[in-house]
């Protein structure tokens, strides 16, 4: 039983928040820029899919 609990201990350390090297595709989006507002909000559900999709739209079509 002593060795079934600190197996498991060790391995409950281990369990969590893994290094944000492991997962460079989940890196924080750039805030000073508005798709990064953009992508933080619709990460942070502020916004829908939907409304994401057509301000980023609304953006393409206001540069060109």
């Amino acid at each position: 039983m002593f060795v079934l609990s600190v197996c498991a201990l060790t391995v409950w350390k281990r369990v969590g928040q893994e290094p944000r090297a492991n997962r460079p595709w989940r890196a924080d989006p750039d805030a000073s820029s508005t798709e990064g507002v953009l992508a933080a909000q619709l990460a942070a559900g502020d916004i829908t899919d939907r409304e994401y999709v057509r301000a980023m739209e609304k953006l393409a079509a206001s540069e060109t």
